[in-house]
């Protein structure tokens, strides 16, 4: 299952480091130390160090303080993977699409004034992004807000209405 994971996070762009981390601590009942993961791993602190950060960003791990263990980070998985999808899609998306949001707003008033062909066709096309844009604004708010349970009983009712 562990090297499943390791190959799953390339195929989403992720280390294989990442993924192999990932599952040793899906895996594990208690939070695991560096050093542990460490040893588990075969990695260098180094690449275990910068795993954790990035995984922590990508809500996938979270950093724990173990009673008795002083300032020692100990790390477990988040296994709730549809929350790490939602949060995904509330910092990543969501940036993203801002970022493109203000880009085709700030196209759009040079491209209405221009008087040359070219400019009809790329406002009409930056128009279209902005309606793209606008509708998935509205499922990222909606996936993000949706339990999962939710979700499941919304596709069932459309399943069986025939929709």
């Amino acid at each position: 299952m562990i090297e499943a994971i390791e190959r799953s996070a390339e195929l989403y762009g992720l280390k294989r480091s990442y993924g192999r981390l990932y599952g040793i601590l899906f895996f594990e009942p208690e939070p695991l130390s560096l050093d542990e993961l460490v040893d588990r791993s075969g990695y260098a602190k180094s690449t275990v160090s910068n795993a954790m950060g990035a995984l922590e960003r990508f809500h996938m791990v979270h950093r724990r303080s173990v009673p008795g263990e002083g300032k020692r980070a100990y790390f477990e998985a988040e296994t709730d993977l549809w929350y790490v999808f939602q949060q995904f899609l509330q910092q990543e998306v969501r940036r993203e699409m801002e970022i493109m949001s203000r880009a085709l707003e700030d196209a759009e008033e040079p491209l209405e004034a221009s008087d040359a062909d070219r400019a009809a066709r790329d406002l009409e096309r930056v128009r279209r992004l902005e309606r793209v844009y606008d509708r998935s604004e509205t499922v990222v708010d909606l996936l993000s807000r949706l339990s999962l349970s939710r979700l499941r009983e919304l596709l069932g009712r459309s399943d069986n209405n025939g929709s």
